[in-house]
Formats: C-alpha cells, sequence, structure tokens
C-alpha cells in the first residue's frame, strides 16, 4: 500500500472509526456510571472523548518513522482513541476492570497491551511513561449511529491517574515530538519525574485512606436505596452530603437503617414533602435528606449543637415534622 492508498482508503473509513471510538467511550462511560455509582464529572478529571488521528500524522507514522509495518494500514491500532484521566492509581484500575466487563458484555475482544502494575513488577528499577493501554476490537460487524462498524476495527483505549498524564503530556511535547537527540541529563531528569509522581500517588492514596470514614461511605449507599426504595427518584451527589454525614458520623449504628425505614413509615407524608422540594431545592434531592428530617425528630439537640451548614435549612425542615427549635440562628 502507498501513500496515495492509504490515505484514500482513511478517507472513506473515517467515518467508521469515529462512529467507534464514540460507541466505545458512550458505553464505557455509562457503565462507569452504574457499576460504580459515581458522577462522572467529579470521577474524571479531563471530560472523556474519542479522537481520531490526522490522516497526515498516520502517513508519518506508517511510512516514515521505521515502524516496519508489513501492512501499514491495518497495523496502526490506535486510529481512533479514547483515555479516561482519573485522580489516582487505584481509581485507574477501577476503569480497568469496567473496561474487561463492558467489552465482555458487547461481545468485543480487549486486549490490555500496555498494563502499569505488571511493567512495575517486571522492571522495579525503571521510571519511565506509565499508562494502562488497551486494544478493543468488534467481534464481528455492528452499526452505530447508522454506520458500519466492520468486523476486527481496532479502537485504542488509554487509562492515566491525572499525574500520569501530566507526565505523558509533557514528554510526549517536550521529546517526543523533537527531532534532536535528548541529552541524558534530561532523561534522568524526567525519570526523576516519574519516580516522583509514583510516590506523590502513593501519598495521595495514603491520605484518602487516612481521611475516608467507612461509617460514612456506608450510610450514604444505605441511604441511596432507601431514598429509591421509598422516594422514588435517583439521588444526587453534592458535597453537603458527606459535610452532614461527617459531622453526625456518632449519631450512626447498626441499628440506623431500621429505624430510618421505621421513621419514614410513621411520617409517610414526608415523601410527597420531599418529592415537591426537590423540584425548586437540589438539596432535597439528596439522600442525605432522610436521615436530617430523622435527625430533627430524634436527635434535636445534637442539630441545634452541630448542625454544619445554614441554619435556615433546618428551620424549614424543622417545620415540615413539627419540631420547635430552641436555637434561633
Amino acid at each position: 500500500m502507498n501513500e496515495i492508498e492509504f490515505r484514500e482508503r482513511w478517507c472513506a473509513e473515517k467515518t467508521m472509526y469515529n462512529a467507534w471510538g464514540q460507541l466505545i467511550s458512550d458505553s464505557i462511560s455509562l457503565s462507569l456510571r452504574t457499576d460504580l455509582n459515581i458522577d462522572l464529572k467529579d470521577f474524571l478529571k479531563i471530560p472523556v472523548e474519542h479522537r481520531v488521528k490526522d490522516v497526515n500524522s498516520l502517513i508519518d507514522k506508517a511510512f516514515y518513522r521505521n515502524k516496519n509495518y508489513q501492512d501499514p494500514y491495518d497495523d496502526i491500532e490506535d486510529k481512533v482513541g479514547v483515555r479516561f484521566v482519573v485522580m489516582l492509581q487505584t481509581d485507574a484500575e477501577k476503569v480497568c476492570d469496567v473496561i474487561m466487563h463492558v467489552s465482555e458484555t458487547m461481545g468485543w475482544n480487549a486486549i490490555q497491551c500496555r498494563n502499569y502494575n505488571e511493567e512495575r513488577i517486571l522492571s522495579p528499577m525503571l521510571f519511565t511513561y506509565q499508562s494502562h493501554h488497551f486494544i478493543i476490537r468488534n467481534c464481528q460487524a455492528i452499526v452505530a449511529d447508522k454506520v458500519v462498524i466492520k468486523e476486527n476495527t481496532p479502537c485504542e483505549v488509554q487509562v492515566r491517574s491525572l499525574l500520569q498524564h501530566a507526565y505523558a503530556e509533557l514528554t510526549h511535547d517536550a521529546i517526543y515530538k523533537k527531532k534532536t537527540l535528548v541529552e541524558p541529563d534530561v532523561a534522568r531528569t524526567v525519570a526523576k519525574t516519574m519516580a516522583f509522581i509514583e510516590t506523590a500517588d502513593e501519598f495521595f492514596l495514603d491520605v484518602v485512606k487516612k481521611t475516608e470514614s467507612k461509617e460514612v461511605s456506608d450510610v450514604e449507599s444505605t441511604l441511596d436505596s432507601i431514598f429509591i426504595e421509598v422516594i422514588g427518584l435517583d439521588p444526587i451527589k453534592l458535597n453537603s452530603t458527606i459535610i452532614i454525614l461527617d459531622a453526625f458520623k456518632h449519631l450512626i449504628n447498626d441499628r440506623l437503617e431500621e429505624d430510618l425505614l421505621r421513621f419514614l413509615a410513621g411520617n409517610s407524608y414526608l415523601v410527597d414533602v420531599i418529592k415537591e422540594k426537590s423540584v425548586k431545592n437540589k438539596f432535597y434531592m439528596q439522600s442525605v435528606i432522610i436521615f436530617v428530617y430523622w435527625l430533627i425528630r430524634r436527635k434535636k439537640s445534637a442539630v441545634e449543637a452541630e448542625w454544619p451548614l445554614d441554619w435556615k435549612i433546618i428551620t424549614s425542615m424543622a417545620m415540615d415534622v413539627s419540631v420547635a427549635l430552641s436555637r434561633v440562628s
């Protein structure tokens, strides 16, 4: 295949690769939201989007970079790519698990061609580019967005931590694209940077573990389940939930779920109150609202002493459950 033939084929198939990248991006993103029950705007540090390569970049890679391709067009597996950037390496591993799950469910063939954890074990003294790379191919022809995607079409999926992404972007522009030979001291500086990144990731993970309360995490999950089952709405995630649960975590015990369900059963009118108020006030779309109503009725003194947010929220909610407050503001 010569350059002209390569360019003609790419122009004919670019739309197909674009549709394939979009389908993979959408499928993995949906599974991340549902399987991990997360808000992608918080979890992903850079909005995920697929990207098809520029034809001139492809031709340069195929014919002028000593890649020794047997079949220049088909051997290039990253004509379209998707990248997921998360905060920590542990988050990246979660995304990797979801990618494999989605691929199995959709009947795709996903091969992890780069695994950061395995590379670190095989080369413990080497500090260089780190990322998880997958090549995903469809095992049979499929139709996406009215476009036929031919069997065995490849798409590269990368998964990185935010620090790994910063390293990759910098070195790609400052070193990879340079035509001149990189001096040894520059290469050593880059290696030291990656060593620092790996250490920083471990430090950040340690901070998360030490500041993350299992009780708070468990009760948030419980509240979400109750909210969906009893209120009949999907709860949203706001920072105020964590602030409230952290302030009153000393009141959380093994009986809380039972107490909350009993409380709602005895005050069934609150279901309609929450639904009505949630239309105009997003605070009521948080599952923690059930816990707050319970606190006002059952733990009024604790609420008056320790409430961490605007007191106007409590004065309004106290009226809903006919509780007289001593605290004014």
